[in-house]
């Protein structure tokens, strides 16, 4: 009889323990741990010297949809976040993990100080030409990995070149269509990227051109490239780009996730000195001392320093 007692209690023992044992696996692990990240802004150049200013306000950021700590409304001058140049968004406590979501919600009435309009392009001559975008809340999908880490930086990458474009029925400047104004935005964490910076010695006999440096995942780059897409954007699938700068021709090409790339050189033209640079040509060129400039390795947390010679002109 005791026997008996004893045997349905066990019995019982191990059917809650079961019970609760699948109620941790069904909802998972609610003690998991977070680790903070801040979250920062950045751009590549626009081509047209006539642009003194790209002013983007933001009305909330979010991470696989939770809203970043300490956000409030911000207008952001995206034209003077170059050359590896960021600005502080604010911060989120996420679990280690691999993320692939960022949404930006952009304010279509007012700017941070309530005037308008919220969203603009400011010439040199300090006219403002009003920027509509399709859809105010701009969804990035790109992977970001969270590291068990306190120094998690997640740079949302905000690339002018491909988001603006030439539009002139809006006196001559709008945001892309929305499926490319969403894919000109990349997300990296910091501690995976790393940096390609160089020089460019200009022997093609034109020092008054722009030369601009394109990084391309390797294996990625083709002839194609060079034309304009539907959106009237070329060079899309480039991962950044760099105007080159100064009388060495500086350029930087940063926050780069591990791998190998390519980089290539093209040259623009103002044709008509309206501070606009239309596409001259590819130029060719080569690394100093026989460097591959078709198979760049970049390892994170570290910078890569290139000399390179423009030879020529091509086409």
């Amino acid at each position: 009889m005791k026997t008996n007692v004893i045997y349905k209690s066990m019995l019982a023992l191990l059917l809650i323990v079961g019970f609760a044992s699948c109620s941790d696996d069904e909802g998972g692990n609610t003690d998991q741990a977070t680790y903070n990240a801040k979250v920062y802004i950045t751009d590549g150049p626009i081509d047209n010297t006539e642009v003194q200013g790209v002013f983007v306000t933001i009305a909330d950021v979010k991470l696989n949809g939770t809203s970043v700590n300490g956000f409030t409304k911000t207008t952001v001058n995206l034209h003077a976040l170059q050359n590896g140049e960021t600005q502080l968004l604010g911060d989120i406590d996420l679990a280690a993990n691999t993320y692939n979501q960022v949404t930006l919600v952009l304010d279509t009435q007012s700017d941070a100080s309530g005037n308008t309009p919220a969203n603009y392009v400011l010439t040199t001559s300090n006219e403002k030409i009003k920027l509509t975008a399709q859809n105010n809340t701009i969804n990035v999908n790109s992977s970001y990995n969270i590291a068990a880490s306190t120094s998690n930086e997640v740079i949302i990458d905000f690339d002018l070149r491909k988001s603006i474009v030439t539009d002139p029925g809006n006196s001559g400047y709008n945001f892309a269509a929305q499926s490319q104004l969403e894919s000109s935005i990349r997300v990296v964490n910091k501690l995976d990227a790393g940096t390609i910076t160089g020089t460019a010695t200009n022997n093609t006999g034109n020092n008054n051109n722009k030369t601009v440096a394109y990084a391309y995942a390797k294996g990625s780059f083709n002839a194609s490239e060079e034309n304009e897409n539907a959106a009237g954007v070329r060079f899309s699938n480039a991962v950044t780009s760099s105007v080159a700068t100064g009388a060495s021709n500086q350029f930087g090409l940063y926050f780069l996730t591990e791998g190998a790339y390519e980089i290539h050189f093209a040259s623009y033209e103002d044709l008509n000195n309206d501070g606009v640079y239309e596409f001259a040509g590819m130029i060719e060129a080569e690394g100093d001392l026989g460097l591959n400039l078709l198979n760049i390795m970049v390892t994170a947390n570290t910078s890569v320093s290139l000399q390179v010679l423009l030879i020529a002109i091509l086409g």
